[in-house]
């Protein structure tokens, strides 16, 4: 665990532990009053402090500009194409996969706040993503395209990038390796997380170790300015 991780975990467990008031803790259907009888100590604070100022001043670092709302929806949004596109662009820039041969599959429910127009801080993607997600690269057979698709119908509508559905028919945008079917997700999804159990067929992946959030930080920072796009990307 980092100091700094550390500090912030010990401040909240301070926070609560300072707290004079009786409270009532339910445990199954058992009543269990909890009285915290230690004062506030003014000197774990102030040793807090500079800490908790760094991670705010960190936080507030103004990165990119967003010209109007991000959010996300089904069947498309602006936030998940966003993100999508984002991954495929980072990896592609640093040379870890080549142009325009892998699609990405994203989760609705993994984007945890939109993002605003105007300045983009720091803090805005840490909320978006709050999790260590790291990004998986995958290849599967070609025929894993059809389980996709139905998972798409299914769900009605997922982040995606590279290829397009229309009336339940996916497309890939590029022409690509006709056997294979080279994806890009998170390891979360790619484990099995909201049953996208079509990663049971793959036959070689890759976990780059990189976070998810890392990638879009570094891609706001690369882009400067987000526009929200829509394209229609999956016309049910």
């Amino acid at each position: 665990m980092s100091f700094r991780l550390f500090i912030i975990l010990f401040a909240v467990g301070a926070g609560l532990w300072a707290c004079s008031s009786v409270k009532e803790i339910y445990v199954q259907t058992d009543r269990v009053p909890v009285t915290a009888i230690t004062p506030k100590d003014d000197s774990l604070e102030a040793f807090i402090k500079p800490y908790k100022n760094e991670l705010s001043f960190e936080m507030d670092k103004v990165i990119g500009y967003a010209s109007d709302d991000l959010v996300r929806a089904r069947p498309e949004g602006a936030l998940g194409n966003f993100v999508t596109d984002a991954t495929l662009s980072y990896l592609e820039r640093n040379s870890i996969i080549p142009e325009d041969k892998y699609i990405c599959i994203m989760n609705h429910g993994g984007l945890r706040a939109p993002i605003s127009k105007g300045n983009i801080t720091v803090g805005d993607i840490y909320k978006l993503m709050p999790f260590d997600n790291t990004v998986v690269i995958a290849k599967l057979p070609m025929h894993a395209m059809d389980s996709i698709c139905n998972y798409l119908v299914q769900k009605g509508g997922e982040p995606i990038s590279g290829f397009k559905m229309e009336k339940a028919k996916c497309s890939l945008n590029n022409s690509v390796d006709l056997d294979t079917l080279y994806v890009v997700t998170s390891d979360y999804l790619f484990n099995g997380g909201d049953h996208m159990d079509f990663f049971e067929k793959n036959y070689s992946n890759v976990n780059t170790g990189i976070f998810l959030r890392d990638m879009l930080l570094d891609e706001v920072k690369f882009l400067d300015t987000l526009t929200p796009k829509l394209e229609g990307r999956i016309q049910r």
